[in-house]
């Protein structure tokens, strides 16, 4: 299960104009999912925003403690989107994703991959194809990321999905084919085109030809006066 990340927030009138809120060094949210019979707007505090972008991702279990005028609510989130401002690069406003209990959510699962591949260490290459993973998972079995031990890998050794399927939740349903490769190692580039010229030459077999040098023929010496 995915590390809970607690965040205080306000509730906001969504009758309000959103910049009125970010003058006063908030920034504007929602939250809606399927759980949910209308979408909840909130603020969030602008230092609060910084914080949770350095240490959340979009794979963060996020506990939404919502402070409102009449009565408190928790919820239980992840990020769906961050809008940022096309100038400052600065947050502006987030959507907030909430699950349904019991429910199974679509999202992306990021791979961390550990190691240097022996392949690599005899002159391979390595070729990470894919860094994240689409899944269709309970949200209570959500891991922040996957960890993938690439050590062991030779040159010709590729990670296929289904390599990976023990190491993911019960739950999770990976939505790729099982014969898709994540990474792999393969021979130099420069080696194989090497390889390639020094077969051609044999299978011609020839060696290559010498200029053919034509001499010039010396004049003809004048014959001798009788």
């Amino acid at each position: 299960m995915a590390h809970a990340y607690t965040l205080e927030v306000l509730e906001r009138d969504p009758k309000l104009k959103a910049n009125k809120h970010r003058k006063e060094n908030l920034v504007p949210a929602v939250v809606y999912g399927p759980s949910m019979k209308e979408n909840k707007c909130i603020n969030i505090r602008t230092n609060d925003v910084e914080r949770l972008i350095e240490k959340a991702t979009a794979t963060t279990l996020i506990e939404l403690n919502i402070t409102g005028e009449s009565s408190n609510e928790k919820l239980t989130v992840f990020i769906k989107t961050i809008q940022r401002h096309k100038v400052t690069d600065k947050p502006i406003h987030l959507d907030f994703y909430c699950p349904q209990e019991g429910r199974k959510m679509n999202i992306n699962i990021p791979i961390s991959y550990l190691g240097e591949p022996a392949g690599v260490e005899q002159g391979g290459t390595l070729n990470i194809y894919l860094h994240e993973i689409p899944v269709e998972i309970l949200p209570s079995d959500i891991i922040e990321s996957l960890e993938l031990d690439i050590s062991d890998l030779q040159i010709g050794d590729n990670i296929t999905i289904e390599d990976i399927k023990k190491l993911l939740p019960e739950s999770a349903e990976i939505l790729l084919d099982d014969e898709e490769v994540l990474a792999g190692v393969i021979e130099p580039r420069e080696i194989v085109e090497e390889e390639e010229v020094v077969e051609e030459e044999v299978e011609e077999g020839e060696a290559p030809t010498e200029p053919e040098v034509i001499k010039e023929k010396a004049p003809t010496e004048a014959k001798e006066e009788e």
